[in-house]
């Protein structure tokens, strides 16, 4: 049998007392034992004595998102991400929340954005791929984001800025020229305004509407306020880059806060109002219900409890003094509509073994495996399952020919159910074959028969 150890490890990632590490320790816990409730209580606890802490604010966002709450577990990675633009999970997380609701398209900018962060993450690949199949599935229409309005506050430019203004409307200025004589101003105080930050949705491009304001307010046909909308907009996607003050940066955060409310507000009334098709993005749980419907079908657990004797015995030849054996192999069926192709890989573990050059009785072995449909007549059985083999098991076999059974997920990651993802399942099930074949463990750590391994997962936020 696979036996492993995962252990969650986040620490606070600043100002922290012992009183509040202690704190932090207990959510955890109480996370990591899927009580997510619980744990939230904690986590507001530290919330309140250090309001921005990134991992607090992630765990807290993830625990929302396994009880279902996903309109505040985007709140929570929505602040995270106003304090980190590219914070991995954050952005992740806000993709897989997205999903949730059903704003697909949304949900594929986000994960378009993690994986510029990470290019070679399965679990961020996996994601992206599940949206690009729902959208190609379920063509839809995206909930319109509200109109961002700033609080302008005091407003100074003085007026022979406006026939430079009215020369880059016309093109007779460069944009980057432009751009170059507003930093200046804003940076001397010359042109004041409320300053805007750079956000995490950023644009090099300058909108025509923004162009045409410029020549408008030259000609005076808008007022100071709609053409310090188009600076903001700059501002906001990084085009004009200047130093904000605290203040003023505290006071844009609650405004984006604010926008991002109504926006959620929105997706919630067009979900109820549209009856709208949603397919979650992380399908562990569906899984899960999938195997439950039919129990008995998807396991073999009273044939693991019993002893392989009554299984046939594999046949065998000796060839040039060499024994070759052949075993019959009945496979499972598995539930339809799995996420993911966990049962080809089954072909590259047969492959393995075929491959190796084993030793019985002094003499070379070599192995064949031949896949059939009656069960009375095969040397082996094989299956993949979702329920709880014990603490830290992956699979099991019995010694030599009898029952393979690997698990394709577990509670380790954060507390709730998560999916292996394909290359550690056919890990796994490459080395219970090694057993159903008559091998024991092996001590070195690179041997597939070794007793250990770490799977990877497949949509755990956390992994």
């Amino acid at each position: 049998m696979f036996f492993f150890v995962l252990i969650l490890g986040s620490s606070l990632a600043y100002g922290q007392t012992s009183e509040e590490s202690k704190l932090y320790d207990n959510a955890n816990e109480s996370f990591r034992n899927g009580q997510y409730k619980e744990a939230i209580i904690i986590y507001d606890k530290i919330l309140e004595q250090i309001p921005d802490n990134q991992a607090t604010l992630r765990m807290k966002g993830i625990a929302h998102s396994n009880l279902g709450n996903h309109e505040e577990s985007l709140r929570q990675f929505f602040m995270v991400l106003q304090h980190q633009p590219n914070d991995v999970v954050a952005l992740t997380a806000m993709g897989a929340g997205f999903g949730n609701l059903g704003e697909y398209h949304e949900a594929h900018y986000y994960f378009e954005k993690a994986l510029e962060q990470k290019p070679k993450s399965k679990v961020i690949q996996n994601y992206k791929e599940f949206t690009e199949r729902v959208i190609a599935k379920y063509p839809y229409i995206a909930t319109e984001k509200p109109e961002k309005t700033y609080k302008t506050g005091l407003i100074h430019i003085p007026q022979w800025i406006k026939p430079v203004a009215k020369w880059w409307s016309e093109d007779k200025i460069e944009d980057s020229e432009f751009v170059k004589a507003l930093h200046f101003l804003l940076e001397k105080e010359i042109i004041q305004i409320q300053l805007i930050p750079k956000s995490t949705q950023t644009s090099s491009t300058i909108p025509l509407w923004v162009k045409d304001n410029a020549g408008w307010w030259a000609e005076d046909k808008i007022n100071d306020r709609d053409f310090v909308s188009g600076i903001q907009y700059m501002m906001e996607n990084g085009i004009i880059k200047i130093k904000i003050s605290k203040y003023n940066e505290d006071i844009h955060k609650e405004q984006q806060r604010e926008w991002f409310d109504k926006y959620l507000r929105n997706i919630s009334k067009n979900i109820s109002d549209e009856k709208r098709y949603i397919e979650y993005a992380n399908p562990s749980a569906d899984v899960i219900k999938k195997f439950l419907r039919d129990y008995i079908k998807w396991n073999f657990e009273e044939e693991v409890k019993s002893a392989s004797g009554k299984f046939p015995d594999p046949s065998y030849e000796v060839i040039n003094d060499t024994y070759l054996i052949h075993y019959k192999v009945f496979i499972n069926d598995q539930p339809t509509g799995l996420p993911l192709d966990h049962v080809s890989t089954l072909q590259d573990s047969f492959v393995f073994w075929e491959e190796q050059e084993l030793t019985i009785n002094d003499k070379k072995a070599k192995i064949n495996f031949e896949v059939i449909q009656n069960k009375h007549e095969a040397n082996i059985w094989i299956t993949w399952v979702v329920r709880d083999l014990g603490e830290g098991v992956l699979g099991h076999a019995h010694l030599g020919k009898g029952v393979v059974e690997v698990t394709l997920g577990d509670y380790s990651c954060d507390g709730s159910f998560q999916l292996y993802d394909v290359s550690s399942v056919k890990q796994i099930m490459t080395h219970e074959l090694g057993h159903s074949i008559g091998l024991p463990h092996i001590e070195d750590t690179t041997n597939i028969m070794h007793p250990s391994m770490s799977p990877e997962y497949a949509y755990c936020l956390l992994s």
